[in-house]
């Protein structure tokens, strides 16, 4: 006996739902229904899944970016309103210790920040000096260098090597090589002769035209400061998502410095809360989107299965002349209706994946960073979201399309079979 007339034995409805699946009936009405319904569904998870990759990519971005210039965890002293010009706290090895040693923590490592006028021959631009030592994981600043090389901070004396931005550069008409200075309002006030080691392009301008990195002992001596004081300690952890509970841990954990002074955390969220309100509100807009795509979705392959019911009147009238049951009937067009809709999630998601793979190999779609802070659209593969809008759509549609089977009652045998 043949799996098919097996089936057929088993679970006639999933027997004739198969069959009318594949639609080979020419001039039959249900052909172009069943292709029109399998590229509506595609297109629409299709959509769905690269609007989520791409906002996930572009959070990613952002926060990575943030996170590069400053840090997810920044501690600073407590009655320290500007930590680019304000007061110190004392980095000792105990403090620093009791940072790296907080679960989740990847690197704990002092900073200084100082405010400075850049000068050249024919320009002059405020900045602000960002000190570190050999410690600090400049990778971030490795992944967009743009010509030079990383300052090098690991030397026995202060090294007079910067790090600055393209836009900066550019306004400044500076090379990776070129010698710059740089004054520093204060009492009495100073300059100091600066080496452009480096050039670096983020494409957030924000940051990029503000920091400039460099050696932390030069910060150091023009404050006036010891070895162990320093502007803040910039804490990076290993995921982002623990940030609320790493923040909560640190401010329970952390003593007062050595001069007696509270210190305080800052979080990402608290250094820049209007890029986060933006991101949030992307997040609506795609919250909104995914709605309207799966109403319009669900609404189409409920216009479908009406479409296939009437097209298959004279069957239904045939079927129920032969004994079969209203409820019977309901779930052959469920099935056939569920055929379809996953038919076209396979194919809409393969559709996505590969669309978003060649977007985050070959970058063919470009971006202007003057207004998205990146230079090409971002992808990030989200399987869990992937997965639960998938789940989703699924659900949605299948409660979606019980409403049209309940026309299938409605239909007499008698004029069913006169409608053929």
């Amino acid at each position: 006996m043949s799996f098919e007339l097996k089936t057929a034995v088993l679970n006639l409805e999933l027997f004739i739902a198969r069959r009318l699946l594949r639609g080979k009936r020419e001039g039959a009405v249900s052909v172009p229904i069943v292709k029109i319904a399998v590229a509506g569904i595609a297109l629409g998870i299709c959509v769905m899944l690269l609007s989520v990759f791409i906002i996930g990519g572009f959070k990613q971005e952002i926060t990575e970016k943030l996170a590069g210039f400053t840090a997810h965890l920044d501690v600073t002293s407590y009655d320290n309103n500007d930590a680019y010009t304000g007061g110190s706290i004392v980095a000792t090895d105990t403090l620093l210790g009791i940072l790296r040693d907080i679960r989740g923590v990847k690197q704990a490592v002092p900073y200084v920040t100082k405010t400075a006028i850049l000068k050249s021959p024919s320009e002059i631009h405020g900045v602000i000096l960002k000190g570190v030592d050999s410690l600090y994981d400049a990778s971030f600043y490795g992944r967009h260098l743009q010509s030079g090389t990383l300052p090098r901070l690991d030397g026995r004396h202060a090294s007079a090597e910067i790090l600055l931005s393209a836009s900066v550069a550019n306004l400044l008409g500076l090379r990776a090589g070129d010698k710059l200075t740089a004054h520093f309002v204060q009492d009495p006030p100073r300059t100091r002769l600066f080496t452009v080691q480096g050039i670096y392009d983020t494409g957030f301008r924000e940051y990029d035209d503000l920091f400039v990195l460099c050696d932390i002992r030069q910060l150091q001596r023009l404050n006036g400061w010891a070895p162990e004081e320093v502007s803040g300690i910039a804490v990076e952890l290993r995921d982002l998502e623990t940030l609320p509970e790493a923040g909560a841990q640190l401010d329970e954990l952390l003593p007062l410095d050595t001069r007696n002074r509270f210190l305080r955390i800052s979080t990402l969220h608290d250094t820049a809360p209007q890029i986060f309100d933006w991101l949030s509100l992307l997040n609506m807009n795609v919250a909104v989107i995914l709605t309207l795509i799966i109403v319009v979705a669900g609404f189409n392959m409920v216009s479908g299965l009406l479409i296939l019911i009437l097209d298959k009147t004279a069957l239904i009238g045939i079927l129920k002349a032969l004994g079969c049951r209203d409820a019977s009937l309901k779930r052959l067009f469920l099935y056939l209706a569920l055929g379809l809709i996953l038919r076209g999630m396979l194919l809409g998601n393969l559709l996505a994946f590969l669309l978003a793979a060649v977007q985050a190999l070959f970058h063919p779609i470009a971006l202007n960073p003057a207004s998205y802070y990146m230079d090409t659209v971002p992808v990030r593969f989200d399987l869990w979201a992937a997965l639960f809008l998938n789940i989703g759509v699924f659900a949605v549609s299948v409660l979606m399309l019980i409403i049209p089977t309940v026309l299938i009652s409605k239909i007499r045998p008698i004029k069913a079979i006169r409608f053929e």
